[in-house]
């Protein structure tokens, strides 16, 4: 490897989290200023309730997008593609039309921008992760973890499917309130699903018995 090359792999920590920490600030703020000019997030209803809902699970998944980036780049080294690093960008501006979407209005949209932006995490990260699997730097983690297969993919492409094909429905046709909870603790439960797989990966890189 040239030394241009290893220079490339050393910064992109710094690079890409210092650009993704930018727009997740920005992304949070909007969320925040959202949530704070709601006045109908004040009032006792099934639909304030399924706001507040969208609002926590929305939360969850900013934090998932920075956990996904963060416990990648600094676990692997890999040499990455021009588009890797406008990647972020793509995904902050997912991030704020799901903020801009946070009305029962306009639920159907938001179910299918949530579905679009995880499909995109689950995306970046297994490329990530392939190209980490071909840096030597990177074997003593990949040496006893088998290279994923569509199969074990194939309950999360479900999960997102049914979000998606819920938000086509939603966004044409008129749903019922208990519907729309329902539905968002569906994904509410597979947002920290992935937070607890994310978790459980990190502890088994860090741990003292790690290769």
């Amino acid at each position: 490897m040239n030394e241009i090359s290893s220079r490339v792999q050393s910064n992109v920590p710094a690079v890409v989290l210092t650009l993704l920490g930018i727009i997740q600030a920005l992304v949070l703020e909007q969320l925040w200023t959202c949530t704070l000019n709601n006045d109908a997030l004040y009032a006792l209803n099934w639909q304030t309730l399924t706001t507040w809902t969208q609002i926590f699970t929305t939360f969850i998944a900013v934090i998932l997008v920075w956990l996904v980036y963060a416990v990648n780049v600094t676990r692997f080294r890999w040499l990455p593609t021009i588009y890797e690093f406008i990647l972020p960008f793509w995904v902050g501006l997912i991030q704020l039309l799901v903020i801009q979407a946070l009305t029962t209005t306009a639920i159907g949209f938001w179910f299918i921008l949530m579905g679009a932006l995880f499909g995109a995490m689950i995306w970046i990260a297994q490329t990530t992760l392939r190209k980490a699997r071909l840096d030597g730097n990177n074997a003593a983690f990949f040496a006893t973890i088998s290279p994923a297969t569509l199969s074990d993919f194939v309950p999360a492409l479900a999960i997102i499917g049914l979000i998606l094909a819920f938000g086509l429905y939603a966004a044409n046709f008129k749903t019922d309130p208990l519907v729309n909870l329902g539905m968002l603790l569906i994904l509410l439960s597979f947002a920290c699903l992935q937070f607890k797989m994310l978790t459980d990966g990190w502890h088994r890189s860090v741990s003292p018995s790690a290769p």
